[in-house]
């Protein structure tokens, strides 16, 4: 989880700089309570899913957390509890684009992996195992991809663990992955762990299992202050990408799990869209609104899904995650016995 925050918020300050608001451009004001309701202002007025747009709502009763939070603000005696009922504020929204940055400390939203019960959704990923068991020969690029073949019962399968989305295929790691794929009898493409990163990759990455233009999704714009003030969707394509290392022709399989966010949660809405793809695994993790930056008054920075809103081609909200197609979770006895039932499904599904 902290590593998704932290890519997270790299990458905001690096594209999102013009997206940053700032009101306040006079001497700060570190009153706590003015500062909170510049905070709580600022979700009310911008936050994407407060509204109930095209069928989907966070269902937060935004009014009713100033009402729960004012109180202990009033009470805060130093920065840290100030920050912390902020915290507990975005906690509500269970969205991992919402956090607050200060000159002490990151706080994040803690809530996006918890389920409807109170527990955290299954990991289903046991880190290195795929590359130390199931590989023939576990390879790594300079970017950090690791790749290599897997052979079951005669058959051959070109595994990928595209696991950053900041990171993307370039044209040395393409050279080298095509030998494999022309030999192999599908692609195993592992996202899990993925905290996304560029969004762009998920549509260019898209397009290499493509053979024609496909629609893949709608964007929505937020076009004012009301919660929903929205735009209409806007057609979002995917286009085939690089005669040369396309891989249309192969039956492929996605491999997904809760850790798959923002931009990678897309490309998962995205690839369920292209044709001999199937995703396996579990629910991704959301992250379907663009980050959006506003400074309080104290000069604290606020976070949020504030901008765009991404739609699968039926016109639903991506926020919530992404269903795959065959659902798989690796048990503890999974663990135990070393056993990736999820890579095992995928593998199963191409041996057909």
């Amino acid at each position: 989880m902290k590593r998704i925050l932290n890519i997270i918020t790299v990458l905001t300050a690096i594209f999102l700089t013009s997206c940053a608001k700032n009101d306040y451009e006079t001497e700060p004001n570190y009153d706590f309570k003015t500062n909170y309701e510049a905070f709580w202002n600022y979700i009310n007025e911008n936050y994407c899913f407060l509204g109930d747009n095209y069928g989907y709502t966070k269902n937060v009763d935004w009014k009713g957390v100033y009402n729960e939070m004012m109180p202990q603000v009033e009470t805060a005696e130093t920065e840290v509890e100030l920050l912390e009922i902020m915290g507990k504020s975005i906690d509500y929204l269970k969205d991992g684009h919402v956090w607050m940055d200060t000159k002490f400390k990151h706080r994040g939203c803690y809530t996006f992996y918890i389920d409807d019960n109170g527990e955290r959704y299954p990991e289903n990923f046991i880190p290195n195992l795929v590359q130390k068991k199931y590989l023939d020969y576990a390879f790594k690029t300079r970017n950090g991809h690791s790749y290599g073949t897997i052979t079951r019962n005669g058959k051959i399968f070109f595994y990928l663990l595209h696991d950053d989305f900041t990171k993307d295929l370039n044209h040395e790691d393409l050279e080298m992955f095509q030998p494999l794929i022309e030999k192999a009898d599908g692609i195993i493409y592992d996202i899990r762990t993925n905290p996304g990163g560029n969004a762009q990759l998920s549509v260019n990455i898209a397009g290499r299992f493509l053979k024609e233009k496909t629609l893949v999704g709608y964007n929505v714009v937020k076009t004012g202050n009301g919660y929903n003030d929205v735009s209409e969707p806007s057609a979002l394509y995917a286009v085939p990408v690089d005669v040369k290392n396309n891989w249309s022709d192969k039956k492929t399989m996605l491999l997904t799990n809760r850790d798959v966010y923002s931009a990678a949660n897309m490309f998962a809405c995205f690839m369920k869209e292209v044709p001999n793809v199937t995703l396996v695994g579990g629910k991704t993790g959301g992250g379907g609104g663009l980050p959006c930056s506003f400074y309080l008054p104290n000069g604290w920075t606020l976070t949020m899904s504030g901008q765009r809103m991404t739609l699968d081609v039926n016109k639903v909200h991506i926020e919530p995650g992404v269903e795959p197609d065959i659902n798989v979770t690796i048990t503890e006895e999974d663990i135990q016995n070393d056993v990736d039932s999820i890579l095992e499904r995928a593998i199963e599904e191409l041996s057909l």
